[in-house]
């Protein structure tokens, strides 16, 4: 028997209804849906057409959108007064199609998700204020596979652990804690809105995007303690050197970020930690 129950919630994307919803792109969806019903009444019958409608408004109720990449859709087609009266400025949405580590500062900065101050990459108040309610409402929940899914755009994805999971059954991935897990789902849910071409984006570009705005963030998305950078210069007898990149809460221990690159690779990620050299720390953000 159907739990009717069990597949609304299955049809749910929290990231964009409730407080997450668009006005404009669900006002887009509603007009889309009449229209699509009244071609189908048209077409077949009036009863087709109004069980058309129907069911359009509930998926534009539970997901919030009917039509796939509507964000891209009304900023590129409704005119800018609305956009601008919904703080959906085409300005704010820049069209990327690719991002590599290099490129993370500019489309950023880009996208009005940073800014770049006269001694280090900060985030945007209005971006700062925003990212920080969505992890306000989803309090201290660790993201799901939904979530994940829909933050790195793979259609299967399966849980490891507290913060790991695997990709289309063959890519593993993990985060080195649950906050950092959290910090991206919620980043992401906001990037969406943001970047034109973000739906378009691998998984391990997206990855880097929200790598690096973790970064940036000043305070720990679970106790909002300061969140300090470091850096060491890795040497190793048998390769190049590396270095290593580290965020963490100074009041929690809880680690934001943890990775390390090639030497070739480390003026991005220091940029992005506010710390000039790879032998000291800084407060990050």
């Amino acid at each position: 028997m159907i739990d009717l129950r069990d597949t609304l919630a299955r049809l749910e994307r929290p990231e964009y209804i409730g407080e997450n919803r668009c006005t404009p792109c669900t006002a887009v969806n509603v007009v889309l849906s009449f229209a699509l019903a009244a071609a189908i009444g048209a077409a077949a019958s009036p009863f087709a057409g109004a069980l058309a409608l129907g069911v359009s408004l509930v998926l534009v109720r539970l997901r919030g959108y009917l039509i796939p990449g509507t964000p891209t859709l009304t900023r590129r087609y409704l005119p800018e007064p609305v956009l601008e009266r919904f703080g959906k400025s085409p300005a704010s949405a820049p069209t990327v199609e690719t991002v590599t580590p290099a490129e993370l500062a500019s489309v950023l900065t880009a996208a009005d998700v940073a800014t770049d101050g006269t001694d280090e990459l900060r985030l945007t108040p209005s971006f700062r204020a925003r990212w920080d309610d969505r992890l306000s409402s989803d309090g201290a929940t660790t993201p799901g596979r939904d979530a994940v899914r829909s933050a790195l755009g793979v259609d299967d994805v399966d849980r490891l652990g507290d913060a790991s999971f695997e990709l289309e059954g063959r890519q593993r991935v993990g985060w080195v804690s649950p906050a950092a897990l959290a910090a991206d789902a919620a980043a992401a849910a906001e990037l969406e809105d943001r970047i034109d071409g973000w739906d378009r984006l691998e998984a391990d570009e997206r990855r880097d995007l929200l790598t690096g705005l973790r970064l940036l963030r000043d305070r720990c998305p679970a106790c909002s303690g300061p969140v300090v950078a470091t850096t060491e210069r890795l040497e190793h007898c048998c390769r190049r050197p590396r270095i290593a990149v580290r965020a963490a809460c100074d009041a929690c221990d809880r680690p934001l970020v943890d990775l390390v690159v090639a030497e070739s690779m480390a003026a991005t990620w220091l940029e992005l930690a506010g710390v000039g050299t790879a032998d000291g720390s800084s407060a990050a953000g």
